[in-house]
């Protein structure tokens, strides 16, 4: 007896697409206008590979596509990681029509893959994509503070003079002893960032400053990307402790650590725009805006036929 083959899935509805040269292309082909990528892949087709693959499950596995006459139309994929309990986003990829009419369903399909627990989302694109910003608004999701890229030739880093520490200030590596101290710095500036203090003790190359009296004025912590360039993921110097050469002395010695580790072509961050001090000091050191991006997070979705896009 042969069971009867239940209805095909409705037009527009996001299914798993397996042609993996397919999805790069279409992926690359996103990434290179601001107005349809996503942040931090990167726009070159090695570059956009390397951080695919470097996801931390496997990027085509949890990709979802709308497809029209076996092309592809839109897109998304997602990644998770349950000590922050964070999902991440990646895309939705598309042109702007594609993601107004199928973004909310794409969204959906790549939560409803996330393990239960992780309630919180993300996703972050340049502020020319409109189509993304329209999408979160869509779903009751906030907006982040604009965040600038810089970025700067690794040649050009590797020429930075080491500056002298304040007086009675050193800059070493961090230790797991650090934590107290690294909690104090991190966690105001970024508790709803993708790393914890734990994870820049374990994933993360981290420098602090330190005062005679053993307590933490500031620390730089980044790494050596997928990409294989070098990133600057988090700085924070203590109130008391800035415009005092603190923030120049950790950046500085985390790059020399990175380039010491690596040979990458570029030196990268990001800075919330608001911050002056630190934009004046990364162009002091020769570092130059590449991309203007705003982030968007928010809970859950709400499934498919509850009649609300996002839940609060």
């Amino acid at each position: 007896m042969t069971t009867a083959p239940g209805p095909p899935p409705a037009v527009g509805t996001p299914r798993p697409f397996r042609d993996r040269g397919a999805a790069l292309g279409f992926i690359v082909a996103c990434q290179r206008d601001p107005a349809t990528g996503t942040a931090f892949l990167g726009e070159e087709p090695a570059g956009v590979e390397a951080e695919l693959e470097g996801l931390a499950q496997p990027w085509l596995s949890t990709l979802r596509a709308v497809t029209e006459g076996g092309r592809l139309r839109a897109a998304i994929a997602v990644e998770w990681d349950e000590e922050p309990s964070m999902a991440w986003l990646q895309g939705p990829w598309g042109p702007a029509a594609a993601v107004r009419e199928h973004g909310p369903a794409l969204v959906r399909a790549a939560a409803g893959q996330v393990p239960p627990g992780i309630e919180r989302l993300e996703m972050c694109g340049h502020v020319a994509n409109t189509a993304m910003a329209d999408l979160a608004r869509r779903l009751g999701w906030s907006a982040t503070e604009v965040s600038l890229a810089m970025v700067v030739d690794a040649a050009e880093a590797a020429r930075w003079p080491v500056p002298e520490p304040p007086p009675g200030v050193s800059v070493r590596l961090a230790v797991p002893a650090d934590r107290p101290g690294l909690a104090r710095l991190h966690e105001p500036e970024f508790g709803q960032a993708y790393a914890t203090v734990d994870q820049l003790l374990t994933r993360h190359r981290t420098v602090v400053a330190e005062d005679g009296a053993g307590t933490l004025l500031g620390y730089a912590a980044g790494r050596i990307q997928d990409d294989g360039q070098a990133y600057v993921d988090f700085t924070a110097v203590a109130p008391e402790a800035r415009r005092g050469g603190v923030g120049r002395s950790v950046v500085t010695a985390l790059v020399r650590q990175l380039l010491a580790e690596g040979s990458p072509g570029h030196v990268h961050l990001t800075v919330r725009e608001s911050r002056t001090a630190a934009r004046s000091l990364y162009r002091s050191l020769g570092m130059r805006q590449d991309a203007a991006l705003r982030g968007y997070r928010g809970p859950r979705p709400a499934p498919a036929g509850s009649g609300r896009l996002g839940r609060a």
